[in-house]
């Protein structure tokens, strides 16, 4: 778990930084913004590529399901979602960022089928090797980026730098989990089709969460310009840092979860929730802290001064990463005790309601609009996913009960 926390934690703080990268090296902050659209859109992207299926595979305590289908589904979802995700693209983004966005999407593709081999490794109780995974990927996609911007000043050529580099890791990703079991994939019909039904609500539903902080984006982007989204992803990207630390919390616990859920240990399930909800909220409240304090310090120095006239962003950004974190716990949970429509339902509702908030609260208030959506669109998610999972463990209780 510490493996993979300090590789994680280097993985995101990479990412960042190439949005450092493009600020600090490019002419204009038009190839910031295109770069937080392509980020987005490809939000859209791993959310049909992952289909939630890590939070499934590795709450399969019984391996009802082998890592060879695991792996072949993957492959499928991970083409599904491009079509998909290229469609959506077409029909709502500019022309001259498909290349940039396309490219995007390949990068990420890399990572979503790492992703499921990391799950092996994590069913296997070996998430050091996940975690040396994203250090080695995250140094060479970082230098490649550099690299490519520094020398040809084209947001293109960089991101086809940062596949060339980080591709080849697959095969050591893929030579460490068949240390463990058979990963070659296989194209089950049935396992994949039980598979593809279990998990379609949740991943609509997560899908359209996602779309949350895309359509936001896009829409601030059509209200401001490219530039100001530029300087708003530049300005609130450095907080996703906090947000993927929350994922480190609980993400290696979801096994425990499925656990106790199975045995009926609605007391022990609850403990375990409150502990990591405390948890993130002690890692929210230190880092949060140090934004305040310090933000605008740190975007000067990172960033320069014209970016540190735009600090204010950063308060309303923490919150919007607070409960973006909050409903990915959630979903999760949801997922690894197997209440599906509970969680499509949560999701599907929060992104309605973005849509009017979008149109209205942008406008009226400038560039902290985007988060504002965020923040009420997921506070409304986050009470309905709470109610579903208080109710799929009375339930389970009440049943034991009954028996």
């Amino acid at each position: 778990m510490l493996w993979n926390s300090i590789g994680s934690l280097y993985y995101s703080a990479c990412q960042w930084l190439i949005t450092v990268a493009v600020a600090r090296l490019s002419s204009t902050y038009g190839a910031a913004g295109v770069l937080a659209v392509a980020m987005s859109v490809s939000n859209i992207f791993s959310q049909i590529g992952l289909f939630r299926i890590r939070s499934y595979q590795v709450s399969d305590i019984h391996e009802k399901v082998s890592a060879r289908q695991y792996v072949g589904f993957r492959i499928v979802t991970i083409a599904l979602g491009l079509i998909i995700t290229l469609i959506y693209m077409c029909f709502t983004c500019s022309r001259d960022s498909y290349i940039a966005i396309s490219l995007y999407l390949v990068f990420r593709a890399g990572d979503v089928f790492i992703d499921v081999l990391h799950g092996v490794d994590q069913q296997h109780q070996r998430m050091d090797y996940c975690g040396i995974s994203m250090i080695i990927r995250a140094t060479l996609f970082l230098v490649a980026f550099i690299i490519g911007l520094g020398y040809f000043d084209s947001l293109e050529i960089s991101l086809f730098g940062m596949v060339i580099a980080t591709y080849p890791v697959i095969i050591y990703d893929y030579e460490i989990s068949s240390r463990f079991t058979d990963v070659r994939p296989s194209f089950n019909l049935s396992t994949s089709k039980h598979l593809f039904l279990s998990c379609l609500p949740a991943v609509v539903g997560m899908s359209l969460c996602s779309v949350v902080v895309t359509y936001s984006r896009q829409f601030l982007g059509e209200c401001y310009g490219s530039s100001s989204l530029g300087i708003y992803a530049t300005v609130c990207t450095p907080i996703v840092i906090i947000q993927a630390c929350a994922s480190y919390v609980y993400a290696p616990l979801l096994g425990s979860f499925a656990e106790r859920f199975e045995a009926k240990d609605a007391s022990g399930f609850f403990r375990l929730v409150f502990t990591v909800a405390l948890s993130m909220f002690a890692l929210f409240a230190v880092c949060a802290g140090v934004f305040v304090f310090f933000g605008k310090d740190l975007l000067r120095m990172v960033f320069g001064g014209t970016i540190s006239r735009y600090d204010y962003l950063i308060y309303a950004g923490l919150f919007s990463s607070a409960f973006t974190a909050l409903v990915a716990f959630l979903s999760d949970l949801l997922i690894s005790i197997r209440d599906m429509s509970g969680c499509f339902i949560g999701n599907t509702i929060g992104c309605l309601v973005s849509f009017p908030l979008s149109w209205v609260l942008i406008p009226q208030t400038g560039l902290n609009g985007a988060s504002y959506v965020v923040i009420i669109s997921y506070f409304v998610t986050c009470t309905i996913l709470l109610g579903f999972l208080y109710r799929s463990i009375r339930k389970s209780t009440a049943d034991t009960q009954d028996d």
